[in-house]
């Protein structure tokens, strides 16, 4: 059987933050994990309401809540669905999941055990998550809109001029009838390759960073007849950064852009790409209609494209943010380290 001494070392150890408190609710004992998570010492929590450990919204609630587990208490374990919230000394709050269990510490002294874990990165990676499948699942929708109204919709007309043409015997009219046919399977052809491009770059496999934008800044004048002013200056840079690098960059450059297009309502925007003290840094400024930012700490729904943005950034170690407000235009900035095909970094 473990002696008190151990006992005592594995609560020093435990990586859970865990308070003993007793009926009045008042903190007795607290280990280590604790004061790291709640920014408070030793002497200030042991002995004060553990009720100042939640936010003040809520406090008065959680008052009545612990009154009533008191009368009928029970074991509690973590991750049954409670979103409940912690403050630190800091007045900064965070998301916890919390595990109860009545003990008696001494002879007819009833306690309870509260374990505490912090699972702000957790639900970080929950909503990532949700965002990934919330992109993907918008994506084949784009996908099917385009092949609806798009390919369909000309593969059912090509159909019915080809029965029409079966049966026409004037010979002008047939070469007419073919020319349009062919105009038609030529755009058609031309937008499944924008697609494609939408999907995959080729240019960025086979010719580059610099040419792989340039490409797509060319596009988004011929397509939606937006011009992008564009300054690359990454000279013999480009063609040393490893694969992953330039992949990112592309795609936070092309996810900047895409918005601006569809969202911003603009004739216009600016890219510029610089390296900065063995940094890559690309900004995407617009003085379009801009919109409301999600606050710190809210889920960003609607706005799936920042989160990949940043998701892509943080992969490589690097960074991005967003300014902007309705009716004040939007910058995206993009900083990742200068890293080359052998991982090493400037």
């Amino acid at each position: 059987m473990l002696e008190d001494r151990a006992y005592r070392a594995v609560w020093e150890a435990a990586p859970d933050a865990m308070l003993i408190v007793d009926q009045d609710g008042l903190i007795r004992d607290l280990n280590p994990e604790s004061l790291s998570m709640f920014g408070w010492s030793r002497e200030e929590l042991e002995g004060s309401p553990v009720d100042r450990l939640v936010p003040d919204a809520v406090r008065g609630r959680h008052a009545k809540h612990r009154q009533h587990y008191g009368k009928a208490p029970r074991s509690r374990p973590m991750g049954q669905g409670l979103e409940l919230r912690a403050v630190r000394k800091d007045g900064a709050t965070f998301p916890v999941e919390i595990s109860l269990s009545p003990a008696e510490v001494g002879p007819g002294l009833e306690h309870v055990i509260c374990t505490i874990r912090d699972i702000t990165n957790l639900k970080r990676i929950r909503g990532l998550a949700r965002m990934k499948l919330m992109a993907a699942e918008n994506e084949r929708k784009h996908l099917s809109r385009e092949l609806h109204d798009e390919y369909l919709q000309f593969l059912v007309a090509f159909k019915i001029r080809g029965k029409l043409l079966v049966n026409e015997t004037d010979r002008k009219e047939r070469e007419r009838a073919w020319a349009v046919i062919a105009d038609e399977i030529l755009s058609a052809i031309q937008g499944v390759k924008q697609m494609i491009r939408g999907l995959r770059s080729p240019k960025l496999e086979s010719r580059g960073l610099v040419s792989a934008l340039a490409s797509l800044f060319r596009d988004t004048r011929k397509v939606h007849g937006v011009t992008i002013h564009a300054r690359v200056n990454l000279d013999w840079v480009a063609d040393e950064l490893d694969p992953t690098t330039v992949l990112v960059l592309y795609r936070i450059v092309q996810e900047a852009v895409t918005n601006a297009v569809t969202h911003a309502r603009v004739s216009e925007a600016a890219v510029r790409v610089s390296t900065r003290d063995g940094m890559i840094v690309a900004e995407i400024r617009d003085e379009g209609c801009g919109f409301e930012l999600p606050g710190p700490g809210a889920e960003p729904d609607g706005h799936v494209g920042l989160v990949g943005m940043r998701e892509r950034a943080e992969l490589v170690g690097g960074s991005l943010t967003v300014r902007t407000s309705p009716g004040k235009g939007t910058t995206v900035r993009a900083t990742v380290p200068m890293v080359g095909p052998d991982g090493a970094q400037w």
